[in-house]
């Protein structure tokens, strides 16, 4: 279970590095203090890109407050900041964690019918950033900038998990489906004891 999160993480750290680095060459850049992608309806993920989320919680006992949470089905991501603290904004509340259509959302590309790369992004960025928006939709096609490929990043986890990859659910019961595998492996994986070394004087006699 641990290598697959591992495995998962690292895919995830590419990742953001490769889409902090087309924001950087875009110029495109999420609006202050927006959410509104985590407050669509009917936002679906897959189990196995919530792991790293599961293991979080697992480890720091949080596991059972967010199931508490789930079963108030709430409308939507558990993980959304609805109270935010004093001088903090709005957003994920688990950040670090967060899952793979979270990251990919707004600074990656989808392919259209034509095979043409197309800006996977939100239509207030468009409205908000247009000559950015064109100039990159046109850079992606041209080779001119690089951006990452939302199959590319699916295929990659894909071949960790296969079951859980395919495993698509509302979020949050991806999310409450990623716990329970997480929280079944630690509270039932075999305790090992530590190897017995015999005392060298011992051995001797």
């Amino acid at each position: 279970m641990l290598e697959k999160i591992r495995k998962i993480e690292r895919v995830f750290k590419q990742l953001d590095r490769e889409t902090q680095k087309f924001g950087n060459q875009s110029n495109l850049k999420c609006l202050t203090n927006c959410n509104l992608c985590c407050l669509k309806k009917g936002l679906e993920a897959n189990v196995l890109e919530f792991l790293p989320l599961a293991y979080h919680l697992v480890q720091n006992n949080l596991h059972e407050a967010a199931l508490d949470l789930l079963d108030t089905e709430p409308e939507h991501c558990i993980n959304l900041a609805k109270n935010p603290a004093l001088g903090q904004t709005a957003g994920c509340g688990a950040y670090e964690q967060r899952g793979l259509i979270c990251r990919l959302f707004g600074f990656s590309a989808v392919r259209d019918k034509n095979s043409k790369l197309a800006v996977y992004t939100c239509t207030h960025i468009k409205h908000e950033y247009p000559e950015e928006f064109k100039r990159a939709s046109e850079l992606i096609n041209a080779k001119g900038m690089n951006i990452p490929l939302v199959t590319d990043f699916y295929y990659q986890i894909y071949f960790i998990d296969t079951q859980m990859a395919n495993d698509y659910n509302p979020i949050n019961v991806s999310i409450r489906k990623a716990i329970e595998h997480v929280a079944y492996y630690y509270s039932n994986r075999p305790i090992r004891k530590p190897n017995k070394k015999l005392n060298p004087q011992i051995g001797n006699k």
